[in-house]
Formats: C-alpha cells, sequence, structure tokens
C-alpha cells in the first residue's frame, strides 16, 4: 500500500510540479508553520514566524 501511495505522488508530483500551497520561505518556516497551526489560528501563525 505504502509503494503504491509513493508511485501515485510521484506521479502526480512529475506530471503537476510543487504545488507551494504551504506558506514559507525557507524549510524551517514551513516546518514551524506547521507545528504551530495545530493549535492556534493561521493569523497567529504569522505573527509568530
Amino acid at each position: 500500500m505504502t509503494e503504491q501511495l509513493l508511485e501515485v505522488y510521484q506521479r502526480l508530483h512529475d506530471h503537476f510540479g510543487p504545488q507551494h500551497w504551504w506558506p514559507g520561505d525557507t524549510p524551517f518556516e514551513v516546518m514551524v508553520g506547521a507545528v504551530l497551526t495545530q493549535n492556534t489560528s493561521w493569523q497567529n501563525v504569522e505573527k509568530a514566524i
């Protein structure tokens, strides 16, 4: 099952490319934003980053 999901993901990524749907200029900002949004509104996360 995992291999199938990875294959689907890879095909979609190859066809459509990176979507950049998560705001953040660096991988660190993306990671921190993902953690902070677990218990915080997005407006407050933007202020924190």
